[in-house]
């Protein structure tokens, strides 16, 4: 009788898990990818959303960046009120024409205290609204396209899971 209900413990588990894979799937679906920054050439593919004044995002940044050969980043731009300098960086990221470089200069902390004095740039406005549409509440979110595994938060172990280290 135990080994019945461990194994239906199991099985409801794991239905559980497909099914929020599916849901995850069909939620990606409705992301326009085409809309987003995308840096890396890699076969492997990750969308996030990040705040570039988040610490997290910072790190995740660092971890990501000499893996471009490996994995494509789609990159979500998505400001916080808390953060009154991350509008400004934003702004700064999405309408830049070296869209990577900019990504590092802003990841790396040059405009902490200074935020770059650009126009405001509607793309921002853009990945807000898709952000809003997930319901992400929290930066660095992670979806790996493929498995469909969602990280929210920085891991040390997203490399892993996207299979590049």
């Amino acid at each position: 009788m135990r080994l019945l209900l461990t194994l239906l413990l199991l099985l409801k588990l794991s239905l559980a898990q497909d099914l929020y894979t599916e849901f995850i799937r069909s939620q990606v679906k409705e992301i326009p990818l085409n809309k987003a920054i995308v840096v890396g050439k890699g076969k492997r593919e990750l969308i996030t959303f990040i705040n570039p004044d988040c610490g997290h995002c910072r790190r995740e940044w660092q971890a990501l960046r000499p893996h471009l050969d490996k994995v494509k980043v789609y990159v979500f731009l998505l400001p916080f009120r808390s953060f009154p300098e991350s509008h400004a960086k934003s702004y700064y990221i999405a309408c830049s024409k070296d869209k990577l470089k900019a990504l590092d200069e802003v990841l790396s902390g040059k405009f902490d205290g200074r935020p770059p004095k650009v126009k405001e740039c509607p793309l921002v406005y853009e990945h807000i609204k898709i952000a809003e549409k997930l319901n992400v509440q929290g930066t660095p979110y992670n979806i790996i396209l493929g498995s469909y595994k969602v990280i929210e938060g920085y891991s040390p172990a997203l490399l892993e899971h996207l299979g590049i280290r």
